[in-house]
């Protein structure tokens, strides 16, 4: 599972599908992030002439993401209009298909992807554990928060705020909650307005979600707002089922929602909208690698050159994933980026969950607690 990419649906627009498929449920670390996995040393960048040049050999470049077409699109069509001649191509995965279909391609000797993307942190860690990334260095990352480099070649394309969405039809003013304190206290003073959706823990997102907040917040905290609100809370694997219970006043508030739906929630005024809870706010970071058997290096390279430079925030930003670049400052007016965040939220309540072994290691014993929570 994942934060998954919501599919056409004759019920909403097109573009509700894209936005809404992430919702209700990916600035450095302020708190300080523990240490990637692994410790590999990148290997120094190579030029974009040279890098061009071998791009110019190979047929394509072929990614393999979790990231939602629609948000995609704009940073490869400003990718190719960059790189002329290197067509890309995204097949649209969920995070564990991400890895588990290129490790069988790769296993076979097949054409695979050459470049993977997920939001999945603990995923990630098994990943590199089974070879899947190459230990490359993208150019531009000395204007990039120093946790941008995960270590053994995987890089955060973009670190996403965890949302907290609401319907602005059934709560406004001070009914809106702003921090996770005050979402439980006004559950439990009030459960018949306050019914509330999100992801189940298995979702790679929430899990996600949830290691952050500890780290935030600390354990007790957590688990006491998770007791809080359980039992008002429905879970959905798929955001648009969470999403049609808000819009539609079957839910009034969708806590552990994707960063992802900042950039376009907005057009729809008056059926839902979001806040930063101000005080946690993890960053899930969607992270990407060039792979260890890709068949177009080079045009993998680029890309990765291409995202961690203006141009690529730019096309990041206005695609609606978090542009994060040190002090950026858009060229389009898109809003979601890391230096918008730091002005909505204080900066010791944001914290990047790191792709390294405590994520994958505590994700039993986090898992089992808020199954109890839950009473699963």
């Amino acid at each position: 599972m994942r934060s998954r990419a919501l599919r056409s649906n004759p019920v909403l627009a097109a573009g509700a599908a894209a936005v809404l498929s992430v919702s209700l449920v990916a600035c450095s670390s302020s708190g300080g992030s523990a240490k990637p996995s692994g410790s590999g040393s990148a290997a120094s960048p190579t030029s974009v002439a040279d890098l061009a040049a071998k791009a110019r050999t190979e047929k394509g470049l072929v990614i393999y993401g979790n990231a939602p077409s629609a948000y995609l699109k704009p940073v490869i069509a400003a990718f190719e209009k960059a790189h002329p001649g290197i067509k890309a191509t995204e097949t649209d995965l969920t995070d564990n298909q991400v890895f588990s279909k290129y490790e069988a391609e790769a296993a076979q000797g097949a054409r695979t992807a050459d470049l993977v993307m997920a939001s999945a942190p603990a995923s990630w860690v098994q990943a590199v554990q089974n070879g899947v990334t190459a230990n490359v260095t993208p150019t531009g990352l000395a204007d990039f928060p120093a946790d941008t480099n995960q270590g053994n070649g995987v890089y955060v394309m973009s670190p996403e705020p965890i949302l907290t969405t609401y319907n602005p039809k059934l709560l406004s003013g001070s009914e809106v909650p702003t921090t996770y304190t005050q979402l439980a206290a006004n559950t439990k003073a009030n459960p018949g307005k306050y019914k509330l959706v999100s992801y189940p823990i298995d979702n790679p997102l929430a899990y996600a979600t949830v290691y952050g907040l500890i780290h935030i917040l600390g354990p007790d905290k957590v688990w006491s707002f998770f007791d809080a609100v359980a039992s008002q809370t429905k879970t959905y694997s798929e955001g648009l089922d969470g999403l049609q219970q808000l819009i539609q006043g079957g839910a009034s508030v969708g806590y552990i929602t994707s960063g992802l739906a900042q950039g376009v929630i907005k057009q729809y005024k008056g059926l839902a909208s979001y806040e930063f809870m101000k005080d946690a706010t993890p960053l899930i970071p969607r992270a990407i690698a060039v792979t260890a058997k890709a068949s177009s290096p080079a045009s993998a390279q680029l890309f990765l050159d291409f995202l961690f430079s203006k141009p690529g925030q730019d096309a990041l930003c206005a695609g609606g994933f978090e542009a994060s670049m040190n002090n950026y400052t858009p060229a389009n007016g898109c809003t979601a980026s890391l230096t918008n965040l730091k002005s909505q939220v204080p900066a010791n309540t944001v914290y990047t969950v790191p792709i390294n072994q405590d994520v994958l290691d505590q994700q039993a014993a986090i898992t089992k607690r808020w199954n109890q929570a839950f009473g699963r």
